[in-house]
């Protein structure tokens, strides 16, 4: 005898035709619940971006925050800080960038030493 005759599936189409039982309902509480979110992170780490590799060239995207930093203030200083077609370029670098960078950025700006091309 097969030591997996036991454990075969059950026949969808013998089910439904009644030649054989339909498996049982899962008894209450014998589901394990999902552990709650903060028991998923490892305690005591702090989680970071994956730095740069060459291998994955598309994944990092450090020119395109830049970028869109460098062209959000080149359009606020054409056409005025609060310019509404600049705003889009203001979403884009603050969703792109870690805020870390962009307030440096600010800080040096203000300070008149912000090494970028505006």
């Amino acid at each position: 005898m097969d030591p997996h005759d036991k454990m075969r599936a059950r026949d969808v189409e013998k089910v439904a035709k009644g030649e054989q039982a339909p498996r049982p309902p899962h008894e209450p509480g014998s589901i394990s619940q999902a552990p709650p979110p903060d028991a998923v992170l490892i305690k005591g780490e702090e989680l970071k971006t994956a730095p740069y590799d060459v291998r994955f060239p598309f994944t990092n995207q450090t020119l395109h925050c830049y970028a869109r930093f460098i062209e959000y203030h080149k359009c606020a200083r054409a056409k005025g800080g609060n310019a509404p077609e600049c705003e889009k370029f203001a979403t884009y670098y603050r969703s792109l960038c870690p805020s870390e960078w962009y307030q440096r950025w600010n800080e040096q700006l203000e300070l008149g030493i912000f090494p970028g091309p505006l």
